[in-house]
């Protein structure tokens, strides 16, 4: 049961992904379509009801394994985006967000399928703490990701001068490089959270703060990184094209560090019963 909705979930996703490309490509006046938001609502709800299932089922949240991630990963990427959209009309965000959740809920549908069971070692309220709060700071980078992305975007479209009616259907480059810094405002808090709710999580499951492992020290790095980027951003100077592409080379850093540890199971807990 949980396979088939979560397929339906990314279904829908994959659906909204063609619906967003499609509404931002057609000059549909400046707030586009509500058809592809509408669309990511219908995945976005059905993914909630499979996911309070699964929770119902599980006893905890489902998210003890690398590939159970994955699916609260693309939710928290969908709920992120549509709390934004219901404030600021951000149709192309979408057509970078949409995808993302696509590719994560089909991830989570092939590698895992039903097996949602948490190890009785597990089930301790810091398992939720720690992957919420960790998995949500990567959603809000997504953000700051697909934000840059298409900053990018409507510059080079105003530097070449090609594709007029796109450039009035997009967030002026100013607005999107605000909005950039703002997701890495929210998500740096976010991922400190996490890696030291983390360490409370390991604490009370293996004893020991802090083990050194692969993933452990990835995060260090990845949390220096995005603080480095911040520091860049506030008292640096940093902005525009190359704040964009340090903001998508720290996400792309994120998730290459996430799935390549956990793929080739280098380490200890991360990818034997933990995730985030």
């Amino acid at each position: 049961m949980h396979t088939l909705m979560l397929l339906g979930a990314a279904l829908g996703y994959f659906a909204a992904s063609i619906a967003f490309a499609r509404s931002f490509s057609r000059a549909s006046g400046p707030g586009g379509s509500r058809t592809p938001t509408l669309i990511l609502f219908s995945a976005f709800a059905l993914h909630t009801v499979d996911l309070g299932m699964e929770i119902a089922r599980a006893g905890v949240l489902p998210v003890a394994t690398f590939a159970g991630g994955f699916s609260l990963f693309a939710w928290l990427v969908a709920a992120v985006y549509l709390g934004v959209q219901a404030r600021t009309s951000l149709l192309v965000v979408g057509v970078f967000v949409s995808p993302l959740a696509f590719l994560a809920a089909i991830a989570d549908v092939l590698v895992r399928g039903n097996d949602v069971a948490v190890p009785a070692s597990l089930r301790t309220p810091w398992l939720t703490v720690h992957v919420t709060l960790a998995l949500l700071g990567n959603a809000v980078f997504a953000m700051a990701f697909a934000v840059s992305a298409a900053f990018l975007l409507q510059q080079h479209l105003l530097r070449t001068k090609r594709g007029v009616s796109i450039v009035h259907r997009l967030p002026s480059v100013q607005t999107l490089d605000r909005l950039s810094l703002a997701f890495l405002l929210w998500g740096f808090p976010l991922l400190t959270l996490g890696i030291v709710s983390g360490g409370f999580l390991s604490m009370s499951t293996n004893g020991h703060f802090w083990s050194w492992e692969p993933r452990e020290v990835l995060v260090v790095l990845t949390w220096f990184l995005y603080l480095g980027l911040l520091q860049l951003r506030l008292l640096g100077g940093l902005h525009g094209r190359k704040a964009a592409g340090w903001t998508i080379a720290a996400f792309t850093f994120l998730l290459a560090s996430y799935v390549l540890v956990n793929l080739l199971q280098i380490g200890g807990g991360h990818h034997q019963g933990l995730t985030g």
